[in-house]
């Protein structure tokens, strides 16, 4: 095995040229045949003589003498000086036994006692002859049974040459199906030892079957394999076992791209070749039918369903289904290649002998293949739309914070704790805005806005993790500086959009921005049927009661001052400290500054130059100084007006 092994494997690079490859030393033994009708089914001791035979070459087509079962074929075969003579036979059906003069070489088939042939597993066609064999006369009996007509060297004619030769030849004759089967044996396990591993659909594994029965039935006939496994009956078995059951994988692939088609045909389809098949091979099995009896039956179910296979990928590929289209080329190609090889089969001298259900079937998996292939790029194409789409529900960032890779992958409960900047804003006054408004532009103003600002969220390291009415919560896992930067360029930002819709007859907005750095718990929450994530911890009720804080300060953007102090340099931002205030729960009070480096020139370096001053009013109005207080912050409101800070800041100290 191992020798025969080696040779094929050094061999293989010939796979591309001739089936035969006669040399110098290989003889075709096509012509001065003789032959002869025999009533006799009982194997002789000895040929019959030679007197009155009849001549013919082949190949060629004899028609069967009535009450004659048995043939007789005899040549005298050529003389040459061979080292290892060998006959190559074949082209020749149903060969009892061969001989040389009279002595037995070769036997392929035997009769039982009522004369039918016997099963049998074949034997290997090279035969090993004595060089005294050489020159002296061949005799082949061969079994007629029912046949009409028996056609002679159709399939390859008998062939006389040295051993290595002729071996080289036969491996060549079987590479081309057994590169193709163990191809299509690859291409079937593949699929199925994935499907073990990982969840994969029906239509893969379909597929996987496919290939795998393909290339089972593609190798099993081979010489090469029977030789080396020494002709066991299994692969007689597994070969037809192959063939019967392959319509059904077919059909089950079809069904699971295609669908069952109208009353569930197709599924009715694969049913009764569940039922039949093994049936078949059951009474084959146990010798009640033949091999080729009990084919008969499947074969005439495989027309049925092919038919019906492709007359339903037609109509689906009519609707617009490109898959449906390639499925029906390459079943059609098979299909008809199939058919050719069965008309050459029953009239092998009509058309050319080569098989070409082989490469039908290459063809008709490569055909599959690229649809999988198509729809697994649309099922990947599809599932990047779907994460793209939940990601403006769910925010890319908010799954890597959980350590997931997809929303799928995220269950009830998902947590991870963690240090962020949390971002509140809000438009000021937008309810009594909105009221002016009906709710198709409420909700295009309110888009309009928010596809303005929300960009420069993401730019500066942060995302979104809810939209609250006109409200934004936003998040900074990296640093406050990021936050910071964000909440400035969002007024910026909101300058260039109120400068765009005056001209649309909207009136200007202002937004108030709170800022609070913390340790806050970022997960999932809700009940199996229904989750959502969210933020939980202090810091998000301060950054809102900070956003909050705006409104009554009249400031753009307050921070909370540990928020500031936490950063590597906090003078990059102009700030000034605005006071204490008390948030519910909190025992001691929060120390608040407003950022107004988004503020105009001018004003911006008004603040900056009374900064102490304004922060010796504020100071005085904590200690309860509101006199001193209101006084500062009047100059400070007479030298500059637009100081809106300033100027409610004087209001307090006056209602006081």
């Amino acid at each position: 095995m191992g020798v025969a092994i080696g040779l094929w494997l050094s061999l293989l690079p010939l796979h591309a040229q001739p089936q035969r490859l006669p040399t110098a030393s290989t003889l075709a033994l096509s012509q001065d045949w003789q032959y002869h009708w025999d009533q006799q089914l009982q194997s002789p001791e000895r040929p019959p003589p030679l007197n009155q035979w009849l001549t013919l070459d082949i190949p060629q087509r004899l028609e069967v003498k009535a009450g004659y079962p048995v043939l007789w074929l005899a040549l005298p075969l050529p003389t040459g000086n061979w080292q290892t003579p060998t006959l190559y036979i074949q082209g020749i059906p149903n060969i009892l036994e061969a001989y040389i003069d009279d002595e037995v070489v070769y036997t392929l088939q035997q009769l039982d006692r009522h004369g039918q042939p016997l099963h049998n597993e074949g034997a290997f066609p090279l035969v090993a002859l004595r060089p005294d064999q050489v020159g002296q006369t061949l005799t082949l009996r061969i079994y007629i049974g029912q046949d009409k007509v028996i056609p002679l060297g159709y399939g390859g004619v008998p062939q006389l040459g040295e051993q290595g030769n002729l071996f080289r030849a036969l491996i060549v004759q079987d590479s081309p199906r057994l590169i193709l089967g163990f191809l299509f044996l690859f291409c079937g396990l593949f699929p199925l030892i994935i499907a073990f591993w990982r969840t994969t659909g029906i239509s893969y594994i379909s597929f996987g079957c496919v290939a795998f029965l393909i290339g089972i039935y593609t190798i099993t006939p081979a010489q090469i394999i029977r030789l080396l496994f020494d002709y066991s009956i299994v692969w007689t078995y597994v070969h037809h076992i192959t063939f019967h059951i392959l319509p059904i994988s077919i059909c089950i692939f079809f069904e699971h791209v295609f669908g069952a088609g109208p009353k569930r045909i197709v599924r009715r389809l694969w049913q009764v070749h569940l039922f039949a098949g093994p049936l078949a091979i059951l009474l084959a099995g146990s010798q009640v039918l033949t091999w080729a009896e009990a084919a008969v039956p499947t074969q005439l179910l495989d027309l049925i369903s092919a038919s019906v296979l492709i007359g339903l990928s037609w109509a689906i590929a009519a609707r617009g289904n490109p898959e449906a289209k390639i499925f029906a080329w390459g079943f059609s190609l098979f299909l008809g290649f199939a058919v050719y090889d069965l008309i050459v089969y029953i009239a092998p001298q009509t058309l050319w002998s080569f098989q070409l259900y082989i490469w039908g079937m290459l063809v008709f998996l490569i055909c599959l293949a690229f649809i999988l292939e198509r729809q697994f790029t649309e099922a990947q194409n599809h599932l990047k739309a779907y994460n793209k789409a939940s990601d403006r529900f769910i925010p890319h960032e908010f799954l890597t914070l959980l350590g997931k890779k997809s929303i799928i992958d995220v269950g009830l409960g998902d947590q991870v704790h963690q240090e962020m900047t949390v971002l509140f804003s809000d438009i000021r006054a937008f309810t009594s805005l909105s009221e002016t408004m009906t709710p198709e532009r409420n909700f295009n103003f309110l888009n309009a806005y928010l596809e303005c600002v929300s960009p420069v969220i993401r730019e500066h390291n942060g995302f979104i993790d809810k939209y609250i009415g006109d409200a934004i919560m936003a998040l900074f896992p990296h640093s406050a500086e990021d936050a910071i930067q964000a909440a400035i360029a969002m007024q910026k930002q909101l300058a260039a959009f109120n400068q765009r819709i005056i001209h649309q007859g909207y009136p200007s907005i202002n937004i108030g921005i709170g800022l609070h750095q913390g340790a806050v718990m970022l997960g999932t929450i809700g009940e199996s049927q229904r989750m959502e994530t969210t933020v939980i911890a202090d810091a998000v009720n301060l950054a809102s009661r900070l956003e909050d804080s705006t409104k009554q300060y009249g400031a753009a953007l307050i921070v909370s001052q540990n928020t500031l102090e936490n950063l590597p340099n906090s003078e990059q931002f102009e700030h000034r400290f605005l006071g204490k205030i008390y948030v519910k729960g909190k025992k001691e009070p929060i120390r608040i500054c407003e950022v107004y480096s988004a503020d105009p020139d001018t004003l911006r370096a008004f603040k900056t130059q009374t900064r102490d001053r304004f922060e010796a009013a504020i100071g005085q109005y904590d200690r309860g100084d509101r006199a001193g207080a209101q006084v500062i912050f009047e100059q400070l409101w007479h030298e500059n007006p637009e100081d809106k800070v300033t100027r409610l800041c004087l209001l307090r100290c006056k209602a006081l």
